[in-house]
């Protein structure tokens, strides 16, 4: 068994160790700076208590930490008291589909036609879409794929409790920092009566109603898109879409411009240039690159720059991604999940199919993930922490080393290249 099994072992059964019951309960590295689901289903019960003094440290760290920044001792010890961390959280957390899955299988599990039509007629029979587009500037069509993405148009919104799903979060450590930030928030939004505990229901990343919003970003980007007087991102379809709208403006969309362009490459392109340059569609039109659909650049578009990304490597399809496709990523820092929100929203707004299709992958284990991590690390090309989840980082590293063996160059991970990578972990490492 590897190093990083062990230690992925070793947090899963103590967590079970200390777990009672578990209650039905539906920016980082390398992942989500808001993290969220596609729908999922509740995850499975833990087993029995044996011992809570690991989770019972925390949580007076944690109560501490919430008197120091203004709450009363005793509100944020009621809303802890009966909580009980989940260890099926953990391994929602570790196993994360954007980041686990080859980007094909994502991409066929996501993006559907059903989920276009849904997405189609669902925004043309909301009467209050064409003034949420006009008002925040983002195409309703970019709002469905979110909508769709996230809770499959409202059907699939989770039922975990929030308080836990952070505090679990927490207490695992994987990302303390950011999840006690977002229970703080929690905490916030039912100390002032923004929402009460039992409303708070969400996925096991904490992510709540029909558009998943984090709590920091209910309370600050939420609003009412229905005019009622009441924001509901649970039960109103107008007030969801709306907040989804305002973050996204929040987070710098870009009128009138598209989130990516399918392109084509030239045969002697060097493929290090994917992920590592950002220039103009001029300067890439320079080095031989043209877009797929034959189209015309916006004027706007011709005034940013773009990322050649290559999310299935040099043998499946290419796009430059615009300012709007890393705005997508505000949701979920995935590259695959903007590319699934990009192509539902394509789909509804009646664009093309891809001319590249994609090519047929092989999924990799946790374990040639993080061995390819800890390979990398131990060559000297940083691939951060060993945690299995493929993202900027690693590909950065890989590509990287890639470069330095005379391979292309286009951070892509094969089976055989994980394997050719773990024989290159020094014994004892």
């Amino acid at each position: 068994m590897t190093k990083g099994t062990l230690m992925m072992t070793s947090r899963i059964v103590t967590l079970c160790l200390f777990l009672g019951a578990c209650s039905t309960a539906a920016s980082t590295p390398d992942t989500a700076q808001t993290p969220t689901l596609n729908p999922q289903p509740a995850p499975p019960q833990t087993s029995p208590l044996v011992s809570e003094a690991p989770y019972e440290a925390w949580k007076r760290s944690f109560i501490d930490k919430a008197v120091a920044r203004g709450f009363e001792r005793g509100f944020v010890e009621l809303q802890l008291r009966d909580v009980v961390p989940q260890a099926s959280v953990v391994r929602a957390d570790t196993s994360q589909p954007e980041f686990s899955r080859p980007v094909s299988v994502y991409i066929r599990n996501a993006v559907s036609q059903g989920r276009i039509d849904g997405g189609r007629t669902r925004l043309a029979a909301n009467a209050h879409v064409p003034t949420i587009e006009n008002t925040y500037g983002v195409p309703a069509a970019i709002l469905g794929g979110i909508w769709g993405m996230e809770s499959d148009f409202g059907r699939v919104q989770g039922d975990i409790d929030v308080v836990t799903a952070f505090a679990t979060l927490a207490f695992d450590g994987r990302r303390r920092d950011w999840a006690e930030t977002q229970l703080l928030y929690t905490l916030t939004a039912i100390r002032d009566g923004k929402a009460t505990r039992e409303r708070l229901k969400g996925s096991w990343a904490g992510a709540m109603g029909q558009t998943q919003f984090l709590p920091e970003n209910y309370l600050k980007l939420a609003v009412d898109g229905d005019n009622d007087g009441v924001i509901d991102i649970w039960a109103s379809e107008s007030d969801s879409l709306a907040s989804a709208a305002n973050l996204l403006s929040k987070a710098g969309w870009q009128r009138g411009q598209a989130w990516a362009v399918e392109v084509t490459l030239p045969t002697d392109f060097d493929y290090y240039l994917a992920e590592t340059e950002s220039q103009t569609p001029v300067w890439w039109a320079e080095r031989g690159i043209i877009r797929a659909d034959g189209a015309a650049w916006t004027e706007g578009e011709k005034a940013v720059n773009a990322t050649l990304i290559l999310p299935a490597g040099a043998k499946g399809p290419a796009f430059l991604a615009l300012p709007n496709h890393y705005v997508i990523r505000k949701y979920n820092n995935s590259t695959a999940y903007a590319l699934a929100v990009g192509f539902i929203a394509d789909g509804i707004a009646g664009k093309p199919a891809l001319k590249t299709p994609w090519p047929a992958e092989q999924p990799l284990s946790l374990d040639q993930r993080k061995n390819t991590q800890m390979a990398l690390n131990a060559l000297g090309f940083n691939a951060g922490t060993v945690d299995g989840v493929v993202g900027v980082g690693t590909r950065k590293a890989l590509r990287e080393w890639q470069k330095a063996n005379g391979r292309p160059a286009d951070g892509y991970l094969t089976p055989e290249l994980a394997e050719e990578l773990r024989l290159k972990i020094p014994a004892g490492y």
